[in-house]
């Protein structure tokens, strides 16, 4: 199933009424669509973490069975359906990265050939200070470019992030577009903000 297949599942008024009534065939094909979704979007946000790969899966499922016990009780109120997943999903990642964040240290199958350097003190001091400073600037976007900028950077296609903020894929490219731009006149207004991400491109985003 290609990624516009996906979104094209996900936004099937028609697919969600019918495994919302109970069809098992539309139960099936829906939480096919939502876990092939879902698992990239997890992926994104855990593959970071100590065994992230396998913790995304298990959330993974996780998400596809609150998709189907909430079935029965959804109400089609406008808002595309993969907002509510994506919502679920958001909140089932949270929740692995505040259990990763209460284990004191994570066994990893292999040590690395060489040891990446700590951060020092300064160092992190500032790493956080960076993602403040870039979160504050975000804030500072209308309320959906910012959601177009946070999904794509979190790893999701245009067509899932279309699906999502009920927007073409081309029309989510121009909002991304639209916003890196206003970010990079945001950066070129401040002089803090000059200093502070000088000689840092902006990396592209894959369609």
């Amino acid at each position: 199933m290609t990624t516009t297949d996906l979104s094209q599942a996900l936004s099937d008024h028609d697919l969600v009424a019918r495994a919302c009534a109970g069809e098992n065939v539309a139960i099936n094909l829906l939480i096919t669509a939502v876990r092939k979704a879902v698992l990239r979007y997890t992926r994104a946000r855990l593959s970071t973490y100590s065994g992230g790969a396998e913790v995304a899966e298990d959330v993974t499922q996780e998400v596809c069975l609150a998709v189907v016990d909430v079935l029965p009780r959804y109400t089609d109120s406008g808002a595309p359906f993969a907002a509510l997943v994506y919502a679920i999903a958001s909140n089932k990642v949270a929740d692995a990265q505040r259990r990763y964040a209460r284990t004191p240290f994570h066994v990893v199958d292999e040590l690395p050939d060489r040891a990446e350097p700590a951060l020092g003190p300064e160092q992190q001091t500032m790493a956080r200070s960076d993602v403040a400073a870039a979160l504050a600037l975000l804030e500072r976007l209308p309320p959906r470019m910012a959601q177009v900028v946070r999904l794509r950077a979190e790893g999701l296609s245009a067509d899932e992030v279309g699906a999502i903020v009920g927007l073409t894929a081309n029309a989510v490219r121009v909002t991304q577009h639209r916003a890196l731009a206003r970010l990079r006149r945001l950066v070129a207004d401040s002089a803090d903000s000059r200093e502070r991400f000088a000689d840092r491109p902006t990396r592209p985003v894959a369609a």
